[in-house]
C-alpha cells in the first residue's frame, strides 16, 4: 500500500506544485510590470485569468501587489496539505495547515526567485540570447533581489557577482526563516 501513497503524493504534489508556481508567477510578473504581450506572461495571465478575475471584484490589487494570486496560492499550498494529510492518514490541526500552507506559499516563492537567477545565470553565457524577449523578462524577474547586492558589490573585472549573492541571501532566507516557521507550524498541529 505504501506505493500507492507514494504515487499519490507524487501526483498531488506535482499537479499542485504546477498550479502553485503559476499563481506565484502572475503575482511576480505583475509586481515588476512585465507585459502582457510576451509568450511567457500571456501563458500565465490566460492560464489564471479564469480564477482571479472573479477574485478581482472582492480583493483588487494595491499597487503591483495582486493578493487574489496570492491568496489562490495558499489556498491551493492548503489544499494540498490537506490532501497529503488525509492520504497518508495523519493528524493536523486546522491552525497547522493554514500556518504550512503560508510557509509553503513563500517557500514557493523563494524557490521560483532561485530558479529564476540560476537560469539567469547560465543563459547569460549565450550573447545571441541577451536580446531575447523571454530572457529580458528573466532579467527583469532577478533584478529585483540582485540590485541591492550590486549596489553593494559592483562588477569586479567585468563579473558580476550580484546574482551569487542574491542565491546565498535566498537560501539563507530558506534556512534560517522558512524552516523555523515550518518546524513552529508542525508544532501547532
Amino acid at each position: 500500500m505504501p506505493y500507492l501513497q507514494n504515487a499519490g503524493a507524487f501526483l498531488v504534489t506535482s499537479l499542485f506544485g504546477f498550479a502553485i508556481c503559476v499563481f506565484l508567477l502572475r503575482t511576480l510578473l505583475i509586481a515588476i510590470g512585465a507585459p502582457f504581450n510576451q509568450p511567457i506572461c500571456r501563458f500565465v495571465y490566460l492560464l489564471t485569468n479564469p480564477v482571479i478575475m472573479p477574485l478581482r471584484n472582492v480583493m483588487p490589487r494595491w499597487r503591483r501587489v495582486e493578493f487574489a494570486s496570492l491568496l489562490v496560492a495558499w489556498a491551493l499550498c492548503a489544499l494540498e496539505l490537506l490532501l497529503l494529510v488525509a492520504l497518508f492518514g495523519a493528524a493536523a490541526s486546522a491552525a497547522a495547515l493554514l500556518v504550512r500552507a503560508l510557509v509553503d506559499t513563500l517557500d514557493w516563492l523563494i524557490l521560483i526567485e532561485l530558479v529564476a537567477i540560476l537560469a539567469y545565470c547560465v543563459l547569460s553565457f549565450v550573447p545571441s540570447l541577451r536580446y531575447d524577449d523571454n530572457f529580458r523578462l528573466l532579467a527583469r524577474l532577478t533584478e529585483p533581489v540582485a540590485r541591492p547586492f550590486r549596489r553593494l558589490v559592483p562588477p569586479l573585472g567585468g563579473l558580476d557577482f550580484s546574482c551569487w549573492f542574491a542565491s546565498l541571501a535566498l537560501v539563507l532566507a530558506r534556512l534560517l526563516l522558512i524552516a523555523p516557521l515550518a518546524d513552529w507550524a508542525a508544532r501547532l498541529g
